[in-house]
């Protein structure tokens, strides 16, 4: 079954997109900057005092508490009365989650898998404020209300947004201190309104490790992205991170932050090169095959495993569909079984065909094995949505076969670590 790969509308029906802005706080002065810590630091507190909660009524009862026994138990804290009511609740639904994720590693097998510990006293926790706690003012300010364990009722933000960012409306604010810089940012959750494009080419996508993304729209053109650029990202900060005595060590916490940071930027430069593709050839609808489930039962060797459970599949994605609805352009998902192992040219699936990793051959022909899963991925569209059936013509044969191949490069390095990167195809 094909279904959207998101299915939100807002009130009047229009589909909507939920979006994040990330914007500095400016012009804070001491008083508020304090008020600010304070707040980071109950959230940090109020994190340790439920964990530790949680680990004595589980060493007693043999039970975990859940969410709602802990906001019960929890709401004469002091800690919790130091934060408005819905951003104490966040803080303990977040750990939540926590221990919901680390039970399921558990009862998928993952021995080694650990509950959530305790943060650090020196740590400022991120304080979500939603719906009555906050108010949107003019001239890029906020106010957030304050619980009356204050004197202050209310403190107001001043902050900068990117240029390009037009905030819609705005569902919640969530107050982050980066300690690498020393600044507060807010990430102001917000929602706009989108309008899909009726009619265009269809571009089919289909995901991989050795090749990230493979694709093949409706015209004709082809193209394939190599991964290796992100396996040589994520094979150095694993060999880095082995030289570190303890993952708690703070040389391997400034590697986590690193690795973390380039690797979201090539992501976000994947889809958005994706994206700007899909425009320059008029596409309106984007297909991606849909992967769920393809880690489970899946033993493919140390090596192979450790690929296999680092590829960002999801989250490239999510990624690719709020940048491309804000395009106009819709993303799909589609079931991709077989997809890899169907000739393109009678239709039947062969096992065999796949002669090589990257190379499909039968019916006298050869194709490149990625790009005959994007193909059959868009006939399988086609068929399913009543579509007239596309015939494999001779211009689309040499497109299976020759595809246009995007490289990324790494612009600018920094003391820091890269920091900027784009595509180009290669000569």
């Amino acid at each position: 079954m094909i279904e959207l790969a998101r299915k939100k509308k807002s009130s009047n029906g229009m589909p909507v997109q939920t979006l994040t802005a990330r914007a500095k706080v400016v012009n804070l002065s001491d008083r508020d900057a304090l008020l600010l810590g304070l707040l980071g630091f109950s959230a940090t507190k109020l994190w340790n005092v439920a964990n530790h909660h949680r680990r004595i009524v589980w060493n007693e009862t043999g039970k975990i508490p859940n969410f709602a026994q802990q906001c019960r138990e929890l709401k004469t804290n002091r800690w919790y009365k130091l934060l408005p009511s819905q951003s104490a609740q966040e803080v303990l639904g977040e750990q939540d989650d926590s221990y919901r994720s680390w039970f399921s590693h558990r009862k998928n097998g993952d021995v080694l898998a650990k509950p959530p510990g305790f943060r650090k006293k020196s740590t400022l926790s991120t304080v979500t404020f939603k719906q009555n706690a906050f108010e949107m003012l003019l001239d890029n300010r906020v106010c957030l209300k304050l619980p009356k364990t204050y004197g202050r009722r209310e403190i107001v933000l001043e902050y900068q947004l990117p240029l390009d960012v037009t905030l819609g409306k705005v569902q919640q604010v969530k107050l982050i201190y980066e300690p690498r810089t020393g600044n507060w940012y807010l990430h102001i959750t917000h929602r706009v309104s989108v309008k899909y494009k009726e009619t265009g080419n269809v571009m089919a996508l289909d995901l991989g490790i050795a090749n990230i993304v493979a694709g093949l729209i409706s015209d004709g053109f082809s193209f394939i992205v190599p991964g290796g650029e992100l396996l040589a990202l994520d094979r150095h900060f694993q060999k880095e991170k082995a030289k570190c005595t303890k993952s708690t060590s703070r040389r391997c916490i400034e590697l986590n932050t690193k690795w973390g940071r380039q690797r979201n930027h090539y992501l976000h430069v994947l889809t958005r090169w994706l994206v700007n593709l899909a425009i320059a050839h008029n596409v309106s609808t984007i297909l991606v095959g849909e992967l769920k489930g393809i880690r489970a039962d899946k033993d493919w060797g140390d090596a192979g495993n450790q690929k296999l459970h680092a590829w960002p599949f999801d989250k490239i994605i999510k990624l690719l569909t709020y940048k491309a609805a804000l395009a106009g352009i819709r993303v799909i998902r589609v079931p991709e079984k077989n997809t890899s192992t169907t000739c393109p040219v009678c239709g039947k699936r062969v096992k065999k065909a796949r002669v090589h990793r990257g190379l499909f051959v039968h019916c006298g022909r050869a194709f490149n094995a990625d790009l005959v899963g994007a193909y059959n991925i868009l006939q399988r569209y086609l068929r399913e949505n009543e579509a007239v059936f596309m015939p494999l013509r001779a211009g689309v044969v040499g497109a299976l076969a020759r595809p246009a191949v995007n490289l990324f490069v790494w612009r600018k390095t920094t003391p820091k670590g890269r920091e900027q990167g784009t595509f180009r195809q290669a000569v």
